[in-house]
């Protein structure tokens, strides 16, 4: 996808012309707990974007840190959805294949998204079991803490599903048309 397609698709189809309200107050970085982890922070990154370095921010680690407690978006005078875009900006860059490298969460994102797309619900060690496929040194790393939870019974060994998985994947499927 060239940079058009790619400011097209965020604009139009994800929502993205909410960035076009900002007007750079730094709230949504004053407010972010993991702004110092980001490679930029969301008010950086939206003005990157505004900017037409859509390409670049799509390989940033931003969206990837963003945990989504909605401190910027409860605090934005512009009342833009900060954490939103970012969930938009994680499925668009990993639809163009733009995921930054050497990160762990967009490996983690695919899991989570594979296992609820196939039971409807999450079950933890499933999706650490496809996630440890690529990161097997993270899986035994949290071993101990996953059969201490087990044990406790805070986790299922068996993946649950729900009482109906293909409306879920339906409502998924209704939302990448979408894009």
């Amino acid at each position: 996808m060239d940079d058009q397609e790619l400011e097209h698709i965020f604009y139009e189809k994800e929502n993205g012309h909410q960035i076009l309200k900002c007007i750079q107050c730094g709230t949504c970085s004053g407010s972010c707990p993991l702004t110092g982890e980001m490679d930029h922070a969301p008010r950086e990154l939206f003005a990157l974007i505004r900017d037409g370095g859509i390409r670049e921010a799509l390989g940033s680690t931003t969206p990837w840190y963003c945990v989504s407690c909605y401190q910027c978006m409860v605090r934005c005078p512009q009342q833009i959805p900060v954490a939103d875009l970012m969930y938009a900006l994680k499925r668009l860059a990993l639809s163009a294949g733009l995921a930054c490298s050497g990160h762990k969460m967009p490996d983690m994102y695919k899991a989570f998204d594979q296992v609820t797309r196939r039971f409807g619900r999450i079950t933890e060690p499933v999706v650490m079991a496809r996630y440890g496929l690529g990161h097997p040194g993270d899986v035994l790393a949290n071993l101990p803490t996953a059969i201490r939870m087990l044990g406790r019974g805070r986790i299922g060994l068996l993946p649950q599903r729900t009482r109906e998985p293909k409306k879920i994947r339906a409502l998924l499927a209704s939302r990448n048309q979408e894009e």
